[in-house]
């Protein structure tokens, strides 16, 4: 487990700082978006040379069903209506890092492209893209709120896992300090936190839906990046949710260090989830289940039993409940789908948040073990 005092020597370049927390690398950056994507590029050179390598070079220009091409249209398009300031971060990465900016941007959008070499392939589909959160407070923590998330993709990107960055950007344009937990050179957020606590995870919602996409918009998950910035409290993240179209099917799960809030956000329209049987605890898989959207519960079998894995954590949570703390929740993320939990071999990386701590805990399954990391001492650092 790493505490403070298990930082090794950590590495600086032109005012960010680099510092490792076991397996994992924690990014500290400060300036504009230009420069915040410098210090990114050269500190985790090594890193994204690596990922670089082993996705595209060893795996999907070698055995992919897409040619190198095809891959940087995907990529080109998943930019085109990307936020200025998040192509600066990206701009600033390519400068430093040694690798060009096309490359750049095939390692930001790696997971997309993935996604796409798996369409028609009901088999592999079957069995990827899952991600599942639990949250609970009240009369079901031991003490503060705690959010416990499964990331799932496709296995083999676990290999990957000691390569995860924790991204703490500390933007001089009076935007909130974030810290993003993802693969190198990805610049979105599909899990982090900001320095007033609010915590966000997001999941895919096609089992509800649908699999629309728009590509005229702007990427929903680089708006959760600008939402995490912009936003000092739930009631402001809401309101960007309210306002904002996504471009794909997701059900994203947030939280403060009081309670948790759980959208569901198809292309057509967005609804936090109203009718709540257990106050105090949350549980996201990948459909919806406000009743207002008057939906089916869509089929287990052909939707990565999204409905037993919810299942699942609920009676666990009701299990546990009122003796849920950082261990016990660390217990039910380590359950796997067979044993009664929501853990796959899709699950490739989990987080638990305590925000009223300021905390995380990371874990890359059958790779690391749970790594307690205080971000919070990151995020308030001025």
């Amino acid at each position: 487990m790493s505490k403070n005092d298990d930082f090794c020597r950590p590495e600086v370049f032109e005012g960010g700082r680099s510092v490792r927390f076991g397996e994992f690398t924690l990014l500290d950056l400060f300036g504009t978006w230009r420069e915040m994507g410098r210090q990114y590029g050269s500190l985790a050179s090594s890193q994204l040379k690596e990922m670089y390598a082993k996705v595209f070079d060893d795996r999907l220009l070698k055995f992919g069903t897409k040619n190198r091409e095809r891959m940087e249209t995907i990529a080109r398009d998943f930019y085109r209506n990307y936020p200025y300031r998040l192509r600066e971060l990206l701009a600033g990465m390519a400068e430093t890092s040694g690798l060009d900016f096309e490359k750049h941007l095939l390692l930001n959008a790696v997971q997309v492209i993935v996604a796409d070499e798996l369409w028609g392939n009901p088999p592999a589909t079957a069995q990827s893209f899952h991600c599942t959160g639990i949250a609970v407070w009240g009369e079901y923590s031991a003490g503060p709120l705690i959010y416990g998330r499964n990331y799932d993709y496709q296995d083999w990107l676990k290999e990957l896992g000691k390569n995860l960055i924790v991204a703490v950007y500390h933007p001089c344009d009076g935007s909130l300090a974030t810290a993003s937990i993802d693969y190198p050179g990805i610049v979105y957020l599909t899990t982090g936190i900001n320095e007033r606590g609010i915590f966000l995870a997001l999941n895919n919602g096609e089992p509800s839906g649908g699999a629309l996409q728009y590509h005229n918009r702007i990427p929903a998950i680089a708006e959760l990046f600008v939402f995490l910035l912009d936003s000092p409290d739930l009631d402001q993240l809401e309101s960007f949710f309210q306002t904002t179209r996504s471009n794909f099917a997701y059900v994203v799960g947030t939280a403060d260090d009081q309670t948790s809030r759980c959208f569901e956000w198809p292309v057509f329209d967005v609804k936090r989830r109203l009718s709540v049987k257990r106050p105090g605890l949350m549980v996201a898989s990948n459909h919806f289940t406000e009743p207002s959207w008057g939906l089916p519960r869509p089929d287990d079998e052909k939707f990565w039993w999204t409905r037993t894995r919810r299942q699942n954590l609920l009676n666990l949570a009701e299990h546990f409940k009122g003796s849920i703390d950082v261990p016990r929740m660390k217990k039910i993320m380590d359950t796997r789908l067979e044993d009664l939990g929501a853990t796959s071999d899709s699950t490739i990386y989990q987080v638990i948040a305590v925000p009223q701590h300021m905390t995380l805990s990371i874990k890359v399954p059958g790779i690391t073990e749970w790594t307690d990391i205080p971000i919070g001492g990151f995020l308030k650092r001025t």
